[in-house]
């Protein structure tokens, strides 16, 4: 506000801040480029967070609210002539098949079903009892190509082969490996069903999003009651509920923000020491101007001008560009309302941090007085004295006066390079720490290479498979004789029912007496001991699986277990809980419960081999595959499964959030970046008069050149040293931190990347060298020496 009495000098401010900034161009770039980054990584890493959990949201809306499974048909009609139900979608599994020694789901589901699973296809689903709809995988496989309206044979491992007119393309992959599915009609599933087929009904109700669970769960059991469906065929999807209450807030945004305020923490770093840097080459003029009248509210007020016109550059250009990242990142989640009001928090944010960040230096501008300013130099300290008559003046010498002569600079640069590598050592620590080898081996593959699984379906099951005895010693013999078998390892489990103190979990697994010895390796409580388990009709708890919550024992409990042994006998036997273990690494799906073979291979009357695991020579474990390959395709009721498979699926799950955080610690690097080259060009400019005395007094090019070596040299050891010790320090911590969670992390050194960036430094720094050195070749000696501030 400006008095009656005052003049106004808004104009004047204006015109100053405009020249300014007009003159510092070099200056406005690299601030304009720091904010716009920061502006855009920020907004980006939000909507990310927020698409995600939008996209989880979009997925789960569409789908259904109530299950009604195994219900007849007449009773699935009636559900059509419910007004609150807003659409149906059927399914069934028709059969599970062998095909070619991968599993084939033949299924139906309506148009509706379709759109609920978000399962997109070309073509037209199937009507007729001959009709199809398949992968394009499963077409390749079988030889086939995608043409709609030709004839598919499939050939099934009993002998038998179906076919079917392709009425269309499913564009699904399965996500286990060797497995596929195909549409079929409705037709078709009554009947392989003896004419009609019971479904399951996903039920979506109108006006879900308001509804509450108990207001869903009351609706479908009163439809159920009235359609006489039992309540153990009645399931209200309480995840449903839980994701449309939750909104957008997932305790995954934690994430996010808290990595935004890392990169607005180094983005803000950056910008102060530009304006720092900034204000203290334009002392002198600061002091010219207040010669002539120019109040401290004024200078500020001139400063302030230059940053907010700087941010009103460089936080739109950051923030057009954060929201086409983030909408092609996840499409899906793209919300127009939640991208226009993080841009507008977003906006608002970098403005503050901006504004905040030049705030000192700012108020050094406005405190500089007319005497101060004329006697300013870009030295820094007070004069020490020396007791020796003499110095030494070398290229290193005069490049640690000059990083001396303004410490806080100096450290500013220090500090904004380090918290890039420290950011970027951390991510990489993180990232080479994680042992993929050790989770494989701890969760699937203990032994070996490949697995072969004797693969049950609805035509045959477990206990007949092992009834087969197809694990004999012949097919050992052949197994062992393949060039590259080191040898194989038996792992055994029945298809039975637990019952325990209410609880029925399925399958029990079995061990052998030479893993005793890892049994009691981790031994909570009671006994693993074999032949005691043998002669008193033991079990053994898993606790890691009761745990989940699958199930709850305590020594002494009986465990009743149900089965069908070898000769299709239906079988109910007690047991004892005998022992507690934990960490038992076991081939296959974890189970509640493991038992001596000696009294499985008793009760099944057959050898409960389940799977077989099959180790290889390092070197030829490539070429071991085809041949299993063949000698499983004579045996159809046996599944392949890979080491490298399961090593592929488990680095990707744990890498992916490791790369979002190292392209945000590459983005603070960048900011370093900036801060660095920064630094280093103002240094020279305003040094050129300086250089240029030196010249003249007989300082060499060649001498120049290793003083502004020297000069990146120590700026490239120093941070290294900070990157090195607090890098290191913070990913131990981390990963110390993450074994609570996932214990196959184990530390690494990332001496890789410690190095690269030293080198990357280095690099920088020569060619920031070579760019002053050609920038003196312009200008004459006299030239350099007559430059004024």
């Amino acid at each position: 506000m400006t008095w009656p009495f005052e003049n106004d000098t808004s104009a004047v401010v204006k015109r100053i801040s405009n020249r300014s900034i007009s003159a510092n161009r070099k200056r406005n770039l690299f601030t304009i480029i720091t904010i716009a980054l920061a502006a855009a990584l920020l907004l980006a890493i939000m909507l990310y967070g927020f698409g995600t959990s939008q996209a989880n949201i979009n997925r789960t809306k569409d789908t259904a609210q109530i299950v009604f499974t195994n219900i007849t048909q007449e009773q699935g009609d009636k559900l059509y002539e419910e007004n609150q139900i807003d659409w149906i979608g059927e399914f069934t599994l028709v059969s599970t098949e062998q095909v070619n020694n991968s599993t084939f789901y033949l299924q139906y589901g309506n148009a509706e079903m379709f759109d609920a699973q978000g399962m997109t296809y070309s073509g037209n689903i199937p009507v007729s009892a001959n009709e199809i709809m398949l992968q394009k995988s499963f077409l390749k496989e079988l030889g086939y190509g995608t043409e709609r309206g030709q004839t598919i044979s499939i050939p099934l491992a009993n002998g038998q082969t179906i076919s079917f007119i392709l009425s269309g393309i499913i564009n699904v992959e399965m996500g286990d490996i060797g497995s596929y599915m195909g549409m079929v009609s409705k037709e078709y599933a009554d009947q392989q069903n003896g004419g009609t087929a019971t479904l399951d009904y996903y039920v979506g109700l109108k006006n879900a999003e308001n509804m509450s669970e108990e207001e869903a769960t009351n609706y479908a059991n009163e439809l159920a009651k009235s359609l006489n469906i039992s309540d153990e065929q009645v399931i209200v999807r309480s995840d449903y509920f839980v994701t449309m209450e939750r909104g957008l807030i997932n305790s995954d945004m934690y994430l996010y923000l808290l990595i935004g305020a890392i990169t607005f923490i180094g983005s803000g770093i950056v910008i102060y020491s530009i304006f720092y840097i900034s204000v203290a080459e334009n002392i002198r003029s600061y002091g010219q101007l207040r010669t002539i009248g120019t109040t401290k509210k004024q200078i500020k007020k001139i400063v302030y001008l230059e940053g907010k016109k700087l941010a009103g550059i460089g936080i739109p250009l950051g923030l057009i560009a954060g929201n086409l990242i983030g909408y092609f990142i996840i499409p899906n989640g793209w919300n127009w309302l939640t991208s226009l009001i993080m841009t507008v928090v977003v906006g608002i944010f970098a403005f503050f941090i901006t504004m905040f960040s030049i705030r000192t230096p700012v108020k050094k501008a406005s405190l500089v007085s007319p005497i101060e300013a004329t006697r300013y130099t870009t030295y820094q300290g007070g004069a020490t004295e020396s007791n020796k008559l003499h110095r030494t003046i070398s290229p290193l010498s005069l490049a640690k006066v000059n990083l001396l002569r303004n410490k806080r600079k100096f450290l500013l640069t220090i500090v904004s390079l380090s918290i890039g590598g420290v950011l970027l050592v951390t991510v990489s620590t993180l990232m080479v720490s994680y042992n993929g080898v050790a989770e494989v081996r701890g969760k699937s593959f203990p032994f070996g290479e490949y697995q072969l699984e004797l693969n049950e379906n609805d035509d045959v099951s477990l206990s007949q498979l092992q009834a087969q005895n197809i694990f004999d010693d012949d097919f050992i013999n052949e197994i062992t004789a393949l060039d590259g078998v080191t040898g194989v390892k038996r792992w055994y489990s029945i298809d039975a029912v637990c019952n325990v103190n209410g609880s029925r979990v399925k399958n029990v697994q079995g061990y052998t007496k030479d893993e005793v010895s890892a049994l009691e390796a981790n031994l909570l409580e009671g006994t693993v001991d074999y032949d005691t388990l043998v002669s008193q009709r033991g079990v053994v708890l898993l606790q890691d699986r009761a745990d989940d919550g699958y199930c709850s024992a305590s020594l002494g409990d009986i465990v009743e277990i149900e089965l069908t042994n070898a000769a299709g006998e239906n079988v109910t036997e007690p047991f004892t809980v005998m022992g507690i273990v934990s960490n038992y690494q076991y081939a296959g799906n974890k189970k509640c419960f493991t038992m001596p073979v000696t009294l499985m291979n008793d009760i099944m009357q057959a050898d409960c081999t389940d799977i077989l695991e099959i180790s290889t020579d390092s070197e030829k474990t490539t070429s071991v595959e085809n041949p299993l390959l063949q000698i499983i395709s004579k045996n159809p009721g046996l599944s392949i499964y890979t080491f490298q498979e399961s090593l592929n699926y488990y680095t990707y799950q744990q890498q992916f959030m490791n790369s979002v955080m190292l392209i945000v610690a590459i983005c603070i690097a960048c900011f370093s970046l900036i801060n660095l080259i920064n630094t280093t060009i103002t240094n020279f400019l305003s040094r050129r008069q300086e250089i240029g005395v030196l010249q003249a007094i007989g300082l060499s090019k060649k001498q120049l050149a290793q003083m502004l070596r020297y000069e990146g040299i120590i700026y490239a050891l120093i941070t290294t040293i900070f990157t090195v010790c607090l890098g290191s320090g913070l990913g131990a911590l981390c990963v110390n931190a993450i074994r609570v969670a996932n214990p196959y992390y184990f530390y690494e050194f990332p001496w890789v990347v410690i190095l690269g960036y030293l080198v990357f430094l280095i690099i920088m720094q020569i060619i920031l060298t070579a760019f002053m050195l050609n920038s003196l070749k312009k200008h004459s000696l006299v030239e350099q020496i007559r430059v004024t501030e």
